[in-house]
């Protein structure tokens, strides 16, 4: 293993490995440093280029271009996320390798990598973490698509390089920077108007871009409006929402190697429906969605070159985040099911006698305030290394309340009294973690290139006194105790590229990450979808060792990049029955996944690229211990839950030599999976069987001077079918459009 966790509790391993990984990248820092090699930044996404020449920085936290990373990668650049139109970000996402969705609603989209999925995956947006140390995973959707410069996806562990919850990858969000300044003042823009048949959605969208002396700026806004939307089958309830936003980048030139740039985003969503979670049967109504969601980002970054020096740069960030929502229910039950409906939890004969029917909404509050940091330096690419370290810290500072309405109704639906009930399913409090991490890369020999890593980072948890639950009846008043959990985490990887000829690099990669326990996990208390559910002080982390073997081949016009890769996981973390509709978050699976993603490009004739991307992956569950507790069968394996089957996509382009024009015809296919896991005892299966599909889209662009127009044709053949992890139908066939003009 390549994980160690210790604390006054009695956690611990061996991290050996990465204790000399560590060490190894400070002696790095001798002072007998070669030539200088100034590295490149990322490049204009908005002009195409062969995808295994592209630069990224997200695995290493430095550029380097995507054939030199012994990590496995995909990214999206700025052009492909206009001429998809994408309804959020997701929708993109979903189309790179070893990439899904957990998708409940066309906002609700919740990213998986290699079947690994929520806390378990790290989303940050310009490398800033957005998950909490409070949550159920990230939301990408809180991110317009019209903001983003380009995406990154780093699959498998990347915990050296960002730390707890990089456990299946990290997908780093890049926003649209301000350019650099002028001499002279200059003010730039566009306005996009747009929309889609199936949900009568409607867009707009209006950037600027002023350069005065030494400062410029991005500032953009937008707002979106999407009704429910039309499947193939019929209209999908409550799949509606709408939001706006705004993003300000700043850049002030202090010197010509001294920028300090700034940003504020604000993301507001209302009405956001999740029909993938309502339930509709005899005696009991339930409905989910999201009343507000509610995102403020803000950071100042000082960035400084050198010369002369061995140093090529260094970076000093400072940032905020805050966010608030509302999980708001809808849950309507006869009296028939009154005292078997785990999520009432009625005591007997409770009820009014008189009750034909209870109606019960509540909304979940939550307020996240979350203050970070980080440093990094980066040495010059030398003849025999480079070397980047730095430290990370943040705070996430956490509240929120559970606020329930219940009403009686009796035969004739006229009201009972109404009761209201305030609770806490998680209590207040701060949850800081620190780390600090180094990378290198030795160059060998012009054909070996060697990365290796380490971080170690301290978490420290502590909550407040505060309100459980309010007296009911007999039973008293329930109040959270002040906890606190301190642990440590250490982690390595090591990688290998080699060249034995030329365009062609075969790669090697060994990776270890970790999830630590966040809030829910260790300290929740109160009602969940499948019951009572308790957390668990005494978590450890979750743990994850990965294999990776690559090929990258770009021998001029074609392209092809492959990765295998086999990935062990200890102390996953489930809800298990401890008493009659109770459960309690305990470490208790290892499992394992494995698989394949495949990645290819190829332009010929003068107009014509065609692309694919395929990839499949199996997941096992390794215990018996966990697989009897879980599911109540015995068996020495079953299948992982959340692992997606073989899919994949396939595009034919064609563009005209003045690069006015373009057509492209996309299909995308999901081969049929029958490795469902075991039910599990009194819990509804939201994972179902679903058969194989093959759909078809067909989209195309005109530019005239700098105006842009965009048609395209989604799900032609109006064919009905669901996303491998998703709960709902997809829309049936959608006309899509903008129209964009540039001043």
């Amino acid at each position: 293993m390549l994980t160690a966790s210790s604390n006054p509790n009695g956690r611990g391993g061996n991290g050996l490995l990465a204790v000399l990984l560590a060490v190894g990248a400070v002696l790095a820092a001798a002072p007998a440093a070669r030539a200088a090699e100034k590295a490149t930044a990322p490049p204009d996404t908005t002009k195409p280029v062969m995808f295994l020449k592209e630069t990224v920085v997200t695995g290493s936290r430095f550029p380097r271009a995507y054939y030199e990373s012994p990590q496995a990668l995909s990214f999206v650049t700025r052009t492909q996320l206009r001429q998809q139109q994408p309804t959020v970000v997701g929708d993109v996402l979903s189309g790179l390798p070893g990439v899904d969705n957990s998708k409940d609603s066309p906002w609700e989209q919740r990213p998986v990598l290699r079947g690994l999925s929520g806390q378990r995956v790290l989303v940050m947006m310009d490398g800033s973490p957005m998950n909490s140390a409070r949550g159920n995973g990230p939301h990408p959707s809180l991110v317009d698509p019209a903001q983003v410069e380009r995406i990154e996806v780093v699959r498998g562990p990347s915990s050296v390089a960002y730390g707890s919850d990089a456990l299946g990858g990290v997908i780093n969000i890049i926003t649209r920077e301000a350019p650099l300044a002028g001499a002279n003042r200059s003010l730039a823009g566009s306005a996009t108007l747009g929309g889609g048949s199936a949900d009568h959605q409607r867009t707009g969208y209006l950037e600027l871009i002023p350069r005065i002396g030494k400062l410029s700026g991005f500032l953009s806004s937008g707002a979106r409006k999407a009704d429910n939307f039309e499947a193939p089958s019929g209209t999908v309830l409550n799949s509606q929402f709408q939001d706006y936003n705004a993003l300000l980048n700043l850049r002030y030139d202090l010197t010509e190697k001294t920028s300090l740039k700034s940003g504020y985003q604000v993301y507001r969503g209302r009405d956001i429906g999740i029909p993938g979670l309502d339930i509709r049967a005899p005696g009991e109504i339930d409905a989910f969605s999201f009343p507000f969601y509610e995102r403020d980002y803000a950071h100042l970054t000082l960035d400084h070159g050198y010369r002369d020096s061995w140093l090529a740069g260094t970076r000093v960030k400072g940032y905020w985040q805050r966010e608030h929502r509302d999980f708001f229910s809808e849950h309507t039950v006869a009296s028939s099911n009154f005292y078997t409906d785990p999520y009432l939890g009625l005591p007997p004969n409770s009820a009014p006698p008189s009750a034909a029917s209870v109606h019960q909404t509540q909304d979940r509050y939550f307020a996240l305030d979350t203050w970070g940091g980080q440093f990094q330096a980066t040495s010059i690419k030398t003849k025999l290394y480079r070397v980047t370290a730095g430290v990370d810290g943040a705070s996430d500072r956490t509240d929120g309340d559970n606020v329930r309405f219940r009403t009686y109704s009796d035969a004739s639906g006229n009201p009972l009294p109404t009761s209201v009930r305030t609770t806490a399913s998680v209590p207040d409090g701060t949850f800081d973690n620190y780390g600090g991490y180094a990378q290198t890369e030795w160059y060998l020999h012009p054909l070996w290139t060697l990365s290796a890593g380490g971080r170690y980072t301290h978490y420290r948890y502590r909550t407040e006194f505060g309100l459980n639950s309010p007296p009911a009846g007999p039973s008293p008043a329930v109040y959270f105790q002040p906890k606190s959990v301190d642990d440590d985490a250490l982690c390595g990887s090591a990688g290998l590229v080699y060249e034995p000829i030329r365009d062609v690099h075969v790669t090697a990669n060994v990776a270890n990450g970790y999830r630590e326990p966040n809030a829910q996990d260790l300290f929740f208390s109160g009602p969940a979808s499948v019951g009572i559910v308790i957390g668990d002080p005494n978590l450890k982390p979750e743990k994850s060792v990965s294999y990776d073997l690559g090929l990258r081949w770009g021998p001029g016009a074609f392209a092809v990049s492959g990765n295998a890769f086999f990935t062990t996981f200890e102390d996953l973390i489930s809800a298990v029955p401890v008493a009659p509709g109770t459960y309690q978050y305990t470490n208790i699976a290892t499992a394992k996944t494995w698989g394949g993603e495949l990645e290819g490009e190829w332009r010929f004739l003068p107009s014509w690229t065609a692309r694919t991307q395929m990839s499949g992956t199996v997941g096992t569950v390794t215990s018996r211990e966990a697989i009897q507790t879980i599911y109540g069968i015995n068996a020495d394996e079953v299948a992982l839950e959340s692992v997606p089957p073989y899919r994949g996509t396939a595009a034919l382009r064609w563009t005209n030599r003045s690069d006015r024009l373009w057509v492209e015809s996309t299909a995308r296919w999901s081969w049929r999976t029958n490795r469902l896991p075991p039910p599990i005892p009194g819990v509804g299966q939201l994972s179902t069987f679903k058969k194989e599909w093959l759909v078809g889209d067909l989209m195309a662009g005109a530019r005239f001077g700098g105006q842009r127009v965009l048609v395209g044709l989604r799900n032609f053949t109006n064919t009905p079918y669901r996303q491998p992890l998703g709960s709902i139908e997809e829309p049936g066939i959608s006309f899509v459009g903008s129209v964009s003009a540039d001043f």
